[in-house]
């Protein structure tokens, strides 16, 4: 009895160091886990900046979300998941964590969200929200385990979190709209997959 409870004892200080040592430190953070599941590694926070470009006399503008740098600085592997704390508890982590694919150029990354018009109507009104589907699964309170719902070819890609303030979103602003695009209420935090 005395080594039964001994063992329950340290099996449940081993589950709620593992989960710690995965989870980020801070609220509106996310982690890359470790292939063995041990360990989680925080992404690094990216500068973003929304741009519009003219295409042409008569095709308008394009919009975009850029980051800076080719590539990000944290590699990962497509089977790898991730660990994120979300800013409040009493919304679903859906709601305040997005994950999009972004195009390398020579100098940034860019995720293209819309555009307009010369006239000033969107020239994507049909677009679809074009982030990639996630599976939440909770580690514990306050974090939870992030799986992308399709394997992720190789590329670049980034998390946008809502921002600490209410009535912000992880959602671009622009991609389904098309009526120009900003990263204010979003914070970012990108990956590669080689």
């Amino acid at each position: 009895m005395k080594h039964t409870v001994i063992l329950m004892l340290l099996t449940l200080i081993s589950a709620t160091a593992s989960a710690d040592d995965v989870c980020p430190e801070f609220a509106n953070m996310i982690s890359v886990i470790s292939e063995n599941g041990a360990s989680g590694k925080e992404l690094e926070m990216e500068k973003a900046v929304a741009k519009q470009k003219k295409k042409g006399i008569y095709r308008g503008y394009d919009s975009s979300v850029r980051l800076e740098q080719p590539t990000a600085s944290v590699t990962v592997k497509a089977s790898q998941s991730f660990a994120f704390k979300p800013f409040s508890a009493q919304f679903h982590p859906r709601q305040q964590i997005k994950l999009y694919p972004f195009n390398t150029k020579k100098q940034y990354r860019e995720l293209v969200t819309g555009g307009t018009t010369n006239w000033g109507g969107s020239k994507d009104r049909k677009s679809t929200d074009n982030s990639v589907p996630l599976k939440f699964k909770k580690i514990s309170d306050g974090c939870y385990k992030v799986t992308p719902g399709v394997t992720l070819p190789k590329g670049e890609y980034a998390f946008s979190l809502a921002s600490v303030g209410m009535g912000t979103s992880a959602d671009v602003k622009g991609t389904n709209a098309g009526f120009g695009s900003s990263v204010e209420g979003q914070t970012w935090f990108g990956f590669s997959i080689k």
